[in-house]
């Protein structure tokens, strides 16, 4: 697979600072996927991917510390639908203890990456999820 070939694919960055999800969704437009959307929570999240038919989002970025519902819940009520079993998904945050980086992946998260970041760091973490050599 090359990078090229997963462009295509329909993405949602979920996280409560509109300033953090502007720059993922700067971030993964510069990469150059082009169907981005966003949701300021878990449960937006959720109502988002419901009203979705037969084009559901076919890879996730999720922030942790969220109102509502947060994002290691998320990614489990995600993972119990057999519709998103597959469906890559990276966790975006702050918090560094390995407890927690540990407690994202055993819920069913894809890859893991602590803010801040650079660009090219998400673009190595996608890179990872989807096995593309440089």
């Amino acid at each position: 697979m090359k990078l090229e070939d997963i462009l295509t694919k329909k993405v949602l960055v979920v996280d409560d600072m509109p300033s953090i999800r502007d720059n993922i969704v700067s971030c993964l437009k510069t990469i150059g996927f082009k169907k981005v959307n966003q949701a300021e929570n878990g449960k937006q999240a959720l109502g988002k991917i419901r009203e979705q038919d037969e084009n559901q989002f076919e890879f996730i970025f999720t922030d942790i510390n969220m109102p509502e519902m947060n994002g290691i819940e998320f990614v489990k009520v995600l993972r119990a639908d057999p519709t998103f079993d597959n469906t890559p998904i990276i966790v975006i945050s702050t918090e560094n203890e390995s407890a927690t980086v540990m407690e994202a992946i055993y819920a069913g998260a894809s890859n893991y990456i602590i803010k801040p970041f650079r660009p090219d760091t998400l673009k190595q973490k996608i890179m990872e999820v989807f096995k593309i050599k440089d």
